[in-house]
């Protein structure tokens, strides 16, 4: 999995044709600690650790590499307005609260919904217990 460029910097006009975007946002406070973490983890030693602070700081200034969080995550939220069949867009918390309603999702717009039958035998469980 890797992050996409934000959406306003994707090639115009965006090929759908022979492609999909699945989009998981996490919670902003998540994606600062999971940042900072990562940031810390490549710096050089023989430089200081950056402190949650001035991560916090560059985070609200939209240091990323993708720039500002909101403007990226908002760029996804409304192209999937644009183009509901072609961009998925997951918020990863509801996804760890409800893996059944989010797995028969993603096979519904992958175009392979499950079956009656597969989900009477409890497929979707079985796959979401993996």
């Amino acid at each position: 999995m890797d992050i996409p460029p934000p959406y306003k910097k994707l090639p115009k006009p965006v090929n759908f044709v022979c492609c999909i975007l699945m989009c998981i946002c996490r919670n902003r406070k998540d994606v600062l600690i999971s940042k900072w973490r990562y940031v810390n983890e490549l710096r050089p030693k023989e430089l200081e650790p950056l402190s949650l602070e001035e991560a916090f700081e560059l985070f609200c200034r939209g240091g990323s590499d993708v720039g500002p969080f909101w403007d990226h995550v908002l760029g996804y939220w409304k192209a999937r307005s644009e183009f509901p069949d072609k961009i998925l867009f997951l918020k990863y918390e509801e996804m760890i609260k409800d893996p059944i309603v989010h797995v028969t999702r993603l096979a519904e717009f992958l175009g392979q919904p499950y079956a009656a039958e597969e989900e009477s035998k409890g497929v979707v469980h079985q796959i979401v217990k993996l």
